[in-house]
């Protein structure tokens, strides 16, 4: 063989054996069987990077990975679920599947640094809560007033002290654990309308990571519904199969209000809804109901049982719901007021605020 093409292929050789990959050693306990290595992309699918059997308590996983992402170390039955930081590095997890909150997961600077965060930011601020709280009931079960008022501003001193912390840490850390923690509170941020704000903290790194990307994808949908955009349009079908256009609706105001038979807090504020449509209904307001829904037959009955006379809409896909995915809703109830033009003037109002923007709306 010519030496020329023996040097190429032992090159080659060399630098397969040399790529970064990660090693995940492991030590559990009474079980036996397979364990996963599984990661999800913005489809939210699972992609199962890694698999191997437990053999007398001892398992080895390996693999490469090209930029690190958030993956979970799954038992078969699911009663063992570790999140991993992974990186092409070493891990090693100790635990017993009769105790599976009592692992040990340790190796790879990003895991390093977010249970550094846990441990001195979350921990401790969790712990000071769990005793506000207990002063809280104490003053409140005195009838201390003060106490109460007291407690109160010392829980929103807390929640400051949060927000600078984390602020700081997604500043200093551009990587996909600075992502993963504005993930992991996702449901809040949006509610709160604070999402862009802390996503505008995070670096390019973390921006590009596909949590970065998911975190992407909602941002545009709340720029989407945001007070002054025009609501984007739908189509779906009533109980009866009539298909409803929210844009075909005409009114002077409309209630675009997302719901569910099974939501608890729904069916609280639905006597609320009804009370603000029956006021105004007749000066120009309309609703349009969008259940996240899957069975047609509570849906139906939780409109009967509750006595909602107005526009009802599902394609009875739950949280696959095509309206509710375009709003980018994350939690019902969830209540955006339009005006005439399907201009979004309202969001996440419930109670007196609700009708005060109707009312507003109306003038």
């Amino acid at each position: 063989m010519n030496m020329k093409w023996l040097l190429v292929i032992l090159g080659v050789s060399c630098a397969c054996h040399t790529a970064p990959r990660y090693e995940i050693k492991g030590k559990l306990a009474n079980y036996s069987g397979k364990v996963f290595l599984l990661t999800s992309g913005l489809e939210k699918k699972c992609d199962t990077l890694a698999s191997a059997e437990v053999k007398k308590g001892v398992f080895e996983m390996r693999g490469s990975v090209r930029e690190p992402v958030v993956a979970w170390i799954l038992t078969e039955k699911g009663d063992l679920k570790v999140p991993v930081f992974l990186e092409n590095t070493s891990f090693s997890l100790e635990g017993d599947i009769n105790q599976p909150k009592n692992y040990v997961f340790t190796g790879g600077r990003l895991q390093d640094l977010r249970e550094q965060f846990r441990k001195e930011v979350e921990d401790s601020i969790r712990a000071r809560e769990v005793a506000l709280q207990k002063e809280y009931r104490e003053a409140a079960a005195e009838d201390n007033l003060f106490g109460v008022m007291h407690v109160r501003a010392k829980m929103a001193d807390l929640d400051s002290v949060y927000e600078r912390k984390e602020n700081a840490f997604l500043r200093e850390n551009n990587n996909i654990v600075s992502a993963s923690l504005i993930r992991g509170r996702l449901n809040e941020l949006l509610q709160r309308k604070k999402l862009r704000e802390k996503f505008g903290l995070l670096g390019d790194t973390a921006r590009n990571s596909f949590i970065g990307k998911e975190l992407t994808y909602y941002l545009e949908r709340e720029q989407s519904t945001a007070i002054g955009a025009i609501a984007p349009d739908f189509t779906m079908n009533t109980p009866e199969g009539k298909p409803v256009s929210l844009h075909a609706v005409k009114a002077k105001v409309k209630i675009l209000d997302f719901w569910a038979s099974w939501c608890g807090p729904c069916r609280a504020e639905n006597p609320n809804v009804k009370r603000v449509y029956d006021k105004y209904h007749a000066d120009g307001l309309e609703i349009i109901s969008v259940s996240l829904d899957s069975k047609k037959e509570r849906w139906v009955k939780a409109i009967e049982q509750d006595s909602l006379p107005w526009i009802h809409v599902s394609d009875l896909l739950g949280w696959e719901n095509a309206a509710a995915k375009l709003y980018g809703v994350r939690g019902v109830p969830f209540v955006l007021v339009l005006d005439k033009d399907n201009r979004i003037i309202g969001t996440g109002l419930r109670g007196d605020e609700l009708e005060k923007c109707v009312i507003e709306a109306l003038r």
